[in-house]
């Protein structure tokens, strides 16, 4: 049996996606790692191939007897229209993922099955049921994946030379309740964290593939767990290596941060609500002082926002001079809580899933209408867009460098009394 393992993309010409290919190199920042997983559970008689839409084509040449196709909201429509040219060609198609996972009665009308929510311990389920010719309908866990017992992930099935970094994680799900967001309706209101010893054998496993940056994916690094966190810190200085996280205020703290600093960590990917408070600044410029690069995740239209929040995040940014930038429109995606609730009180302008990609105003904000929106998001756009795109041939200035450099040595660069304290700048 030959499976192919897809992920859908709208148009990687095109924003959001564009912004993540490396300017100077062309590179994709990152592979996504829910299909390395279930190649890495699949039975060594079945021939295996990932195809990742946003770096390769697919062969219609070379059609294998099933495939899956893993796919986001933004990306729907194309993964529908995938599915049914295999289907129409004989491939037997499963659909899983985000969106199907959403909407699994709506992603059923374009395949012979579909996922609903996490695959791995129901996977070889549907493989014993692939070769019994007996698929079902829908495949659901009926509860969340103990990711504690999952194999290494099959980094070798990938096309590694055309991604930035390495992806891992250290824990799944997330605990903050963002009710647009898809993440808790997939994953779960909680976090799971891998064993540390888990976490190290990936590590060395793609550093054996290739030696470049890691990029922890997890939506909350170490899920935001204080003592596990620093204990994976402790093991990951050992290794020498050079990383990037995804944070947010709430979870960082002083001692979290200078250590991040000490073991690698060149640049937190930091959840900012548009708030912008001089708290904030103070805080994002100590943590650059420790050689740890800002990458600033504003998202906006939520409740709290009114039509001035742009001008406020330009400024601050400049203010900080975060290295990069993220900017994104709050999408109520369908089947969560806000997309359920905008929809009960008809605020949902559209529901064409390719505009769900974070740049396109979908539904009336509370407190600003959608064309101030759509112009603020534009304008913001316009002037700081040029720090949404990576660009691998920056390099941190030398000062940043050796201070990033004396705290990996664990020098007592700053004296204790001095180090910055988050929590305590942004009054918590």
């Amino acid at each position: 049996m030959k499976i192919y393992l897809i992920e859908a993309e709208k148009n990687k010409t095109q924003p959001p996606t564009s912004d993540w290919f490396d300017s100077a190199s062309g590179k994709f920042c990152c592979p996504s790692l829910a299909l390395l997983n279930m190649a890495s559970l699949t039975p060594g008689d079945i021939e295996v191939k990932i195809i990742d839409e946003k770096i390769e084509d697919i062969d219609f040449n070379d059609l294998p007897d099933v495939v899956t196709i893993s796919f986001k909201t933004m990306s729907s429509h194309r993964a529908y229209q995938l599915a049914d040219t295999f289907r129409e060609k004989g491939v037997k198609v499963i659909l899983g993922g985000i969106h199907a996972s959403l909407l699994p009665e709506e992603a059923k009308g374009h395949c012979d099955s579909v996922v609903v929510g996490e695959g791995e311990e129901i996977w070889s389920k549907i493989i014993e049921d692939l070769r019994g010719d007996k698929l079902e309908p829908f495949y659901r866990l009926g509860g969340l994946t103990d990711i504690s017992g999952l194999e290494v992930p099959n980094f070798g099935l990938l096309s590694n030379d055309k991604y930035l970094c390495h992806s891992l994680q250290t824990s799944r799900g997330c605990s903050l309740n963002c009710d647009f967001c898809p993440t808790r309706e997939m994953f779960g209101g909680v976090f799971r964290k891998k064993p540390i010893k888990n976490v190290l054998k990936e590590i060395e496993t793609v550093l054996s593939i290739e030696k470049k940056y890691i990029f922890f994916t997890d939506d909350i690094f170490g899920a935001g767990d204080k003592e596990f966190v620093l204990a994976l810190l402790k093991e990951i200085k050992k290794l020498k290596i050079n990383f990037f996280i995804i944070s947010d205020f709430l979870v960082l703290d002083k001692k979290i941060v200078v250590e991040l600093a000490r073991s690698g960590c060149r640049c937190i990917a930091l959840n900012l609500p548009g708030t912008c408070l001089p708290q904030e600044v103070q805080a994002i410029k100590m943590i650059q002082m420790l050689g740890i690069d800002i990458w600033g995740y504003f998202m906006f239209g939520f409740r709290i926002h009114k039509k001035d929040v742009f001008k406020k995040a330009h400024d601050f940014v400049k203010r900080t001079r975060m290295k990069y930038v993220s900017f994104t429109v709050m999408t109520p995606y369908p089947n969560t809580k806000a997309g359920r609730e905008l929809d009960k009180q008809g605020r949902i302008l559209s529901k064409d899933w390719s505009l769900y990609d974070q740049t396109n105003v979908v539904f009336k904000p509370e407190q600003m209408t959608p064309q101030e929106l759509e112009e603020g998001f534009k304008w913001i756009k316009g002037e700081l867009g040029h720090l949404s795109q990576f660009n691998s041939a920056q390099k941190p200035s030398k000062w940043r460098m050796f201070l990033g450099g004396c705290l990996r040595a664990a020098s007592p660069l700053i004296p204790e009394k001095e180090k910055p304290d988050i929590r305590k700048l942004l009054g918590q």
